[in-house]
């Protein structure tokens, strides 16, 4: 009967170590770099969603007022009804100083904004003609939009 010799077996290398290092540090890049993204795709819907509830106040806001400065009797205050500015003087609706004194909140309960949204009326022909401008922030306030609809009885 013959014997079998058995053959020394390799020294190892370590070159698989090596290998499932260089994998395990992609792994990981792959999984940051995912977790990156989602988290700005979340930042984003999120800023969507703060616009888009700005936006629909401010056209809520923009009905509301117009619907006041409409109905007869006229229930938005007379006295904070404006005349259109001419250039060089900066419009109405952009300087803060109109919003404060001459703006009319439209009080939006329930909504989740930051604040109640703001709208100018001005009397653009004769007390049938009216400009509406409406200012709303969403849920935080950096989300702003400014909304104007006209209106003429004519």
């Amino acid at each position: 009967m013959k014997l079998k010799t058995l053959k020394a077996a390799r020294p190892q290398q370590g070159a698989i170590l090596i290998i499932m290092m260089v994998m395990l540090v992609l792994i990981t890049l792959i999984t940051v770099s995912s977790l990156r993204s989602t988290a700005l795709d979340e930042r984003m819907a999120g800023n969507a969603r703060d616009r888009n509830k700005a936006l629909q106040a401010a056209e809520a806001a923009v009905r509301a007022c117009l619907l006041q400065a409409t109905s007869s009797p006229p229930t938005y205050p007379a006295n904070k009804i404006l005349l259109p500015t001419s250039p060089p003087t900066a419009a109405n609706w952009d300087t803060d100083a109109t919003w404060t004194a001459s703006g009319v909140d439209v009080t939006m309960t329930g909504a989740g904004l930051a604040s109640d949204p703001r709208c100018l009326v001005e009397n653009i022909g004769g007390g049938t003609s009216f400009r509406v401008t409406a200012r709303a922030v969403g849920g935080s306030d950096l989300s702003v939009v400014m909304l104007q609809a006209t209106y003429s009885a004519d």
